[in-house]
């Protein structure tokens, strides 16, 4: 199957390419089926790494939280405070001339001094209004009704965008009309990262502590939030959000909601930059003058058993009158990030865009470059990480919360996936490739070549071998009278049943060259009883070769016939040339005689010539098997110096036969020229 497909990749790359990018869309769809979460963790936490890295240092004065800490209960005394004490601190807060009071505490029971404290919080709402809190179960976690819900947007029902309730803690009845919900959106990991705009209790709507103080400032008279100073609009162009909330007291700033009536919190201030001050401090007027004059108060409580300490995007537990001011100096920033209705869009464009770019690497590559290979997922990290980067910087410069790990997954299958198929096509190539080489080649020299790089030296190592030249006899003249196409035919009929032969007894062929086959054993490839071996398939080539080859008589030619010489003894085998073109072979003495005693075969008329060394290791061996070996004489061969003794199988003699008389008048012809 795996062979099958990396031939077809092969054949129609693209096709296989185009699968393999659907298997990666297939991986994602499943991924994005069964944890959808865990993409969404991923974008909110790489997100919270940013906030924290980017978080401006600058001290922030416009926004100061008033902290009932520590030393306030330790001054002031135990929680809960009496009314008359939170009075006093409105009024000390109005004295000082703040814009706006945000307070982060839920009065819940009717108690002494809550005429005052009602008093108090409405003295001043022309010019300082004051917002109350009040909290909602949003996941089911309590049915509790506890209080009198208040600061209902009024003629908007649930219809807006909104998160129901289930049940509720707010203040005690009649106590303040302008109250906004503080509870958060908890993620996963418990982080706060999200609040609702809005949240639907009994069909009506009530708006969050931040855009009830807005709504405040814009409504100089005392009265419930009204439309249009809280009412979204549903966003119409790609690059704006869901839901928008016009603000008139900020003008040209775009409150941005998502589909879920969800505000995202920014975290852009460093929680050093906050300006805080005990409420003790207050209480007693030791806080310097202008330093509350015009900003808007947030009183929040972090004194130990007090605070509604949250996770948050800057790390660690804090009171939760960070993130209101955090979300109300984005406001008046206009820097509240929101989602765009295109944001999905952006992700699959760039998705594609990369794949293109991916697609790109791997095309029109030759076979010896393989970079793609291990460029494609490299490409593919970098795509990612580019991926994040683009977030961010539409996140600081735009106040677009895209996401970038629904890209980034998609862009890592496609590119691991289209790297296992490279991969795949390279290994079936250098396979192929192998399988070629070594048709040309013996197969440990095809590996050998395949493995390193080319060379201008000599690469060569002396072996104790046993050499074996096989021949086509009278194929000249065959050839000759016949077309070319027959003689191919005979010839690889040949080649193919001696390759065959040769290499079931452990030897290997280095040479095809004409009509002659040159083969070695114990040489690329370790062989025991070489010599004897080769005698072997020297048998073998002569009655099975024989059987094949056509027969000539019918057309007046000398029959076709093999002819074999053999030696044993030390040669050189290794790759000579150029590294350019280099050429592999075998050199020596004992290919010298090998190849002069299958020449000798025509003159002997004996098909199978064995020399002196190889007939000497053979030894018993042969004489206790149908290979024994018998003296045909001492011979000086063509090239060589020194007569050698020259053998051939005990069964190819025939007392008084033609080969006996041949080689007679051989050795008398050999010996009339020494003499001369």
């Amino acid at each position: 199957m795996m062979k099958l497909f990396a031939s077809s990749w092969l054949v129609w790359p693209w096709h296989s390419r185009a699968v393999l990018v659907v298997l990666a869309a297939m991986a994602w769809l499943l991924w994005v089926a069964i944890s959808p979460a865990s993409l969404q963790e991923l974008d909110e936490r790489s997100t919270d790494y940013l906030w924290r890295i980017t978080a401006s240092e600058t001290p922030e004065r416009r926004i100061i939280v008033v902290d009932i800490d520590d030393a306030s209960l330790a001054q002031i005394g135990p929680w809960p405070w009496p009314r008359e004490v939170i009075a006093q601190l409105t009024r000390k807060l109005d004295h000082q001339g703040v814009g706006l009071k945000l307070f982060d505490i839920v009065f819940t029971d009717e108690r002494s001094g809550s005429i005052e404290l009602s008093h108090a919080l409405a003295a001043r709402d022309g010019d300082s209004p004051s917002v109350l809190a009040q909290v909602f179960a949003l996941r089911n976690e309590s049915q509790l009704r506890l209080g009198a819900l208040a600061g209902a947007v009024a003629g908007v029902g649930c219809q807006t965008p909104s998160v129901p309730a289930q049940g509720f803690i707010a203040n005690a009845y009649g106590l303040h009309d302008r109250v906004g919900h503080i509870t958060p959106t908890l993620d996963r990991d418990g982080a706060v990262r999200q609040i609702p705009g809005f949240v639907c209790s009994d069909e009506h709507i009530y708006p969050s502590l931040t855009l009830a103080g807005l709504a405040a400032l814009d409504q100089p008279a005392l009265a419930p939030p009204r439309a249009p100073a809280l009412f979204p609009i549903a966003g119409i162009g790609p690059w704006q959000p869901a839901w928008q909330l016009p603000s008139p007291i900020l003008p040209g700033t775009l409150i941005g909601m998502d589909a879920q009536g969800q505000i995202r919190i920014p975290y852009g201030i460093a929680r050093s930059a906050w300006t805080s001050i005990s409420a003790v401090d207050v209480l007693h007027d030791r806080v310097p003058a202008n330093t509350l004059n015009g900003a808007w108060v947030i009183v929040g409580a972090s004194a130990f058993g007090l605070a509604d300490a949250v996770p948050t995007a800057l790390g660690g537990a804090v009171s939760g009158a960070e993130v209101h001011a955090q979300l109300l100096a984005a406001m008046l920033d206009n820097a509240v990030p929101y989602t765009p209705r295109a944001a999905g869009w952006l992700q699959f464009g760039y998705v594609l865009l990369v794949l293109v770019c991916l697609l790109m690497l791997v095309a029109r590559r030759p076979l010896r470059e393989r970079r793609a290979v291990v460029l494609l997922p490299v490409a593919a990290a970098a795509f990612a990480l580019l991926g994040f980067t683009l977030h961010a910087a539409a996140l600081l410069h735009a106040n677009w919360f895209v996401g970038w790990s629904s890209a980034a997954l998609a862009i890592c299958l496609v590119g691991g996936t289209l790297a296992v198929g490279e991969h795949a096509r390279s290994l079936f190539e250098k396979g192929r490739l192998y399988r070629n080489l070594s048709s040309y080649v013996p197969s440990p020299v095809a590996e050998k070549i395949a493995l390193t790089e080319p060379t201008s030296e000599i690469e060569a190592r002396r072996s104790d071998v046993t050499v074996l030249v096989a021949d086509l006899q009278n194929f000249s003249r065959y050839c000759e009278a016949l077309p070319p196409e027959d003689a191919a035919r005979v010839l690889h009929r040949f080649f193919s049943t001696a390759a065959t032969i040769i290499q079931a007894h452990g030897g290997v062929v280095e040479e095809m060259v004409g009509d002659n086959l040159l083969a070695v054993f114990n040489g690329p490839l370790a062989c025991e009883n070489h010599p004897f071996k080769a005698l072997t398939v020297a048998r073998e080539l002569q009655l099975r070769c024989s059987e094949e080859l056509p027969n000539t008589a019918g057309i007046g030619l000398e029959p076709l016939s093999i002819s074999v010489g053999l030696e044993s003894g030390m040669a050189l085998i290794g790759s000579f040339g150029p590294a350019r073109r280099r050429v592999h072979t075998v050199l020596g003495q004992t290919v010298t005689i090998a190849l002069r005693l299958q020449g000798l075969t025509a003159d002997l008329a004996y098909p199978v010539l064995v020399g002196q060394s190889a007939a000497e290791r053979i030894g018993l061996l042969g004489e206790q098997s149908d290979l024994a070996l018998k003296p045909l004489g001492s011979f000086l061969l063509p090239g060589l110096k020194q007569p050698c003794k020259i053998f051939t199988l005990r069964t190819l003699l025939q007392t008084g036969g033609m080969a006996e008389q041949s080689t007679l008048r051989y050795l008398n012809q050999q010996h009339k020229n020494i003499v001369t």
